[in-house]
């Protein structure tokens, strides 16, 4: 009987996790929050600042079936941007696109949902890192 019962945790225990990952395919929308970001810029140290005091988008909203990435910015402004390169791997799914003078990459890693986004113009530079979930 003990080994029922640990046999029912154990899949009780899994269950979540297989959930988890699976909502990181591509098949899913997902919803990203920044929760670390960088401003570079040459010659000079990269300084970390809140999303606010950079004008960065706090949450991202990705849609795989439109290939679109939708961000509002802290000044209230919402953009979107076509993903123009998708490519899933066995460990992360790197999206590619630009806007707005910016080429970005964001890539989330399949297992945790964990994110980090580039977003690179002319003598600037943008490191954000964050975490994903299904919408």
């Amino acid at each position: 009987m003990r080994v029922l019962h640990s046999v029912a945790l154990a899949a009780f225990l899994l269950a979540p996790g297989l959930a988890w990952a699976e909502g990181f395919d591509g098949s899913k929308p997902l919803i990203c929050a920044s929760v670390d970001s960088l401003s570079c810029a040459p010659g000079e140290n990269c300084v970390a600042a809140t999303t606010e005091a950079l004008n960065i988008p706090q949450f991202l909203r990705i849609n795989f079936a439109d290939k679109e990435v939708t961000a509002e910015r802290p000044d209230g402004e919402a953009r979107t941007s076509e993903i123009q390169r998708l490519e899933a791997l066995d460990n992360e799914i790197i999206l590619q696109g630009s806007q707005g003078g910016l080429g970005w990459s964001l890539t989330i890693t399949r297992a945790s949902g964990k994110m980090s986004l580039s977003a690179v113009g002319d003598q600037v530079a943008f490191v954000v890192f964050g975490a994903c979930t299904r919408l």
